[in-house]
């Protein structure tokens, strides 16, 4: 693609002539682009500048140390950090990354550049000092100060890609770029050239409006005044060799332009409250197909096509770094006992295949897309979706990879990271691969498990997300106690490093920021009214035990006692005591067995709960149901915690509540609860039912007594004929509005049944009438001769449908 003048807009075209400006040669790139940094090379050692001026923030200077260092293995990036206010919420942090890999043009330039003895300089604007939303839309962990977005997005492009063939951006980018002959990569001139009117043209899409509103234009004026101070610096010195600038091939025609002109306005400076951090990257987050918006699909495919050039000048050589790629995915899937294994024979069809594609399409050697199509067309029998299980995820993560990076001990990382890697790799997490991997946790018989998984849910409680829990007992929330196992997905990746940095200030060790977080939700529960909710204390001790805080619990523990002697609702209280029941019942792999406090406060729980039951006598209509609930739950609380204080005392208040008027749902809720206790005997119990159900009950009263035995104890519906007798003597006699009128409250209370405890009262009361079981009993399900024709019409349409679609061997297997 060799860019003729007379095709091109004429500003491209003067563009074109003024890629080297009285001495300031422009180099424009596509970040993260083998070929890009394959032509940089060949042009930094061929001009020997005496400046290389690169595109990133000008605040990385200061980083320039540790990115020099030896020790620096990429993939890496700077992680720059900034505070910033949003909608009146107070400052929040915004980060962004700068990744480097070893193709990336930029690491390519900085260390060349070095080694050639180059002054090396960032010059755009710092993160902190952009003020621009572009990115908003981004997902936040993943925001790149790489951005392509334009490229992306270009109708120019989108026409290009479609008149090429080609199916995307990328594949276009390949076609025009990374797919040359050795030879051509190392061109240059003829390379650049062709890069700056790809990204000049795509430019030519959007509006100047657009680009200043966004802030390009800002970061442009900021990059021009750079360049043409260090140009001025160096021939007020006598130096007359050549400055390079490698920017995204997007800025290039603008920079041109504001160098031939006036000398733009000063540009913002970073607020003193910006930091950056050289911190460890990894290839997933450096794929395009994982959202990186800077991305090159599939970043381990073009780091072997770039150690392929590396190793001999006339590389790379991509018939070798196929083969040797296939046999490699080859490998892999029988190491990781796959059960779709893929051949020898099928590798060398794939290369063959791959090689012929290249050659169609008029490539120098197999690209990504060749060998990908190649892949599907050899490896995969039948649909895609059926014959290999899981075939594309594992291709994609194959060919993207999941190398980590490395920093040196002098990165100046923050203490709390330090810690979090000690203390990962305790726990026997690798810090050296980002990929995902199944983690089974047996908290009730294994110390080391359950030190893992504490340290697993104290990372997850600061956000770090080194892990995503899967399943298991659920001791927050109460639920699956029963489990034993536990499992996570856990792999250690750039954002957990940039979440960790984030949250640095809080401590120096992983338990001291997590202290930090949880002494501020305490101080919390006042600001936010509850700072005598016994039910949202609870849960800070909770916390405090999965996550490892055991030295907190003492203050805890001190806390929930504060709140439950000031907490004046029985719900909040009986919630409070489930808690810290779940908590007694899961002692063992929370770590506090031998802490008699739990027990303590859950007894005190107890007693404060059973203080405040007579409240439940004052309970409004709207109420009735939640303060049934919450006397049934206190009562399971008692029933498992034998012993909590004196039967009698809470036989008592049932029995006071039982003669509640003003609550009847309450009452016979209360009713239930002592004949269940063995408190009353049946006719005590069928006294009080019957004031509710019984002769000249009103309708209104027996639908709420009615509501509070089903939520109760629903079993004495059918355990008790005369309960039943009652009942349908009422219903018998209201009339049909008085029926509709409360027949909502009636189904709400009869779905406390199971479906077969339905049918037997609906059986017990057909008896009670005469004829209405016969007729029950003679009601019979079937269908008729007409119904089964129509069935058998229906199910030859449907066949001919399944034939002329090509899917009856579908309808074969189903019906085998």
């Amino acid at each position: 693609m060799t860019a003729s003048l007379d095709a091109l807009p004429a500003e491209v075209a003067a563009g074109l002539a003024r890629m080297e400006m009285d001495g300031i040669h422009f180099a424009p790139v596509r970040h993260h682009s083998p070929a890009c940094a394959l032509a940089l090379q060949a042009m930094l050692r061929e001009l020997r500048p005496a400046a290389v001026l690169v595109e990133g923030p000008d605040s990385f200077d200061a980083l320039l140390p540790l990115l020099l260092d030896e020790r620096t293995r990429p993939p890496v990036a700077i992680l720059s950090q900034a505070e910033a206010a949003r909608d009146g919420d107070g400052p929040v942090t915004r980060s962004a990354f700068f990744p480097f890999c070893d193709y990336s043009p930029e690491w390519v330039a900085l260390r060349l550049a070095h080694e050639l003895g180059a002054q090396f300089n960032f010059i755009d604007l710092p993160w902190a000092a952009r003020d621009d939303d572009a990115d908003a839309g981004e997902d936040e962990h993943a925001r790149s100060l790489m951005a392509e977005r334009y490229l992306a997005h270009s109708d120019y492009l989108a026409a290009l890609a479609r008149a090429s063939g080609c199916r995307s951006h990328d594949e276009l980018w390949d076609h025009l770029f990374e797919l040359r002959p050795a030879p051509a990569l190392r061109d240059w001139r003829s390379l650049f050239a062709d890069v700056f009117a790809y990204c000049a043209l795509a430019r030519s899409s959007y509006e100047t409006a657009v680009l200043e509103a966004e802030g390009s234009l800002a970061r442009e004026r900021h990059m021009a005044g750079h360049i043409r101070r260090r140009h001025a610096a160096l021939r007020a010195a006598g130096d007359g060799r050549a400055i390079m600038v490698v920017t995204g091939g997007f800025h290039t025609l603008a920079l041109q332009q504001m160098l031939a002109g006036p000398a733009p306005k000063p540009g913002r400076t970073a607020p003193a409250a910006a930091a950056d951090f050289l911190i460890r990257y990894s290839f997933d987050r450096l794929d395009a197909l994982n959202g990186y918006g800077a991305g090159m699909p599939s970043p381990a495919w073009h780091q072997w096509v770039w150690e392929s050039a590396q190793a001999s000048a006339d590389g790379p050589h991509l018939e070798q770094v196929t083969a040797e790629a296939l046999a490699r995915y080859a490998r892999q899937g029988r190491e990781r006992g796959l059960s779709e294994q893929v051949s020898t024979a099928e590798v060398q069809a794939a290369v063959l295949q791959a090689q012929r594609l290249a050659a169609l399409r008029g490539h120098a050697g197999p690209g990504r897309e060749d060998v990908l199509d190649a892949l599907r067309s050899c490896f995969v029998k039948g649909a895609i979706d059926e014959g290999m299980a899981g075939f594309t995820d594992d291709l994609r993560r194959f060919l993207g990879g999941s190398a980590l990076g490395d920093v040196p001990p002098s990165a100046g990382s923050p203490p709390l990271l330090e810690d979090a890697r000690r203390q990962a790799q305790a726990q026997r997490i690798r810090l050296d691969d980002s990929t995902p991997r199944t983690v089974r946790l047996d908290l009730y018989r294994k110390e080391s498990h359950r030190l893992r998984s504490r340290f697993l849910h104290l990372m997850d409680y600061l956000g770090a997300g080194v892990g995503r829990w899967q399943g298991g007992p659920d001791f927050l929330g109460g639920m699956r106690l029963e489990l034993l196992i536990e499992e996570w997905q856990v792999a250690w990746n750039p954002l957990v490093e940039a979440r960790l940095i984030e949250v640095a200030g809080d401590g120096s060790t992983l338990q001291d920021a997590a202290l930090a977080r949880l002494r501020r939700e305490e101080a919390l529960l006042a600001t936010q009214g509850q700072g005598r909710s016994a039910g949202a204390a609870v849960r800070l001790l909770v916390r405090a035990c999965v996550i490892g805080l055991h030295e907190r619990l003492p203050r805890l523990m001190d806390l929930l006692a504060r709140h439950l002697a000031e907490d004046a609702s029985l719900a909040s209280v009986t919630d409070c005591a489930h808690q810290l029941l779940n908590l007694h019942r899961a002692r063992e792999p929370l770590g506090v067995q031998d802490d008699d406090g739990v027990r303590a406060l859950l007894e005190l729980a107890c007693s404060i709960g059973l203080g405040l039951l007579p409240d439940l006598a004052n309970v409004k209509q709207d109420g009735e149901a939640a303060a049934v609930r919450t006397l049934v739950d206190l009562r399971a609380v008692r029933a498992a915690l034998a012993g909590a204080e004196s039967d009698d005392a809470w036989h008592e208040a049932l029995a006071r509540l039982a003669l509640a008027p003003a609550a009847p749902g309450i009452a016979v809720a209360a009713g239930a609860l002592l004949f269940l206790d063995g408190a009353w005997d049946a006719a005590r119990l069928g006294a009080m039912l019957g004031a509710h159900f019984g002769s000249g009950a009103r309708p209104a009263e027996a639908v709420r007594a009615l509501g509070g035995l089903m939520a109760a104890a629903p079993e004495l519906l059918l355990t008790q004929p005369g309960l039943q007798r009652d009942l349908d003597r009422i219903l018998a006699g209201w009339d049909e509005a008085a029926f509709i009128t409360y027949l909502p409250d009636l189904r709400l209370a009869f779905a406390q049944l199971k479906p077969f405890e339905t049918a037997r009262l609906a059986e017990a009361l057909a008896q009670t009438h005469a004829g209405l079981d016969d007729a029950l009993a003679s009601v019979q399900y079937g269908f008729s001769e007409a119904d089964m024709a129509a069935g058998a019409r229906l199910q030859g349409a449907l066949a001919l449908c399944l034939a002329r679609d090509g899917l009856d061997a579908w309808l074969a297997e189903e019906t085998a």
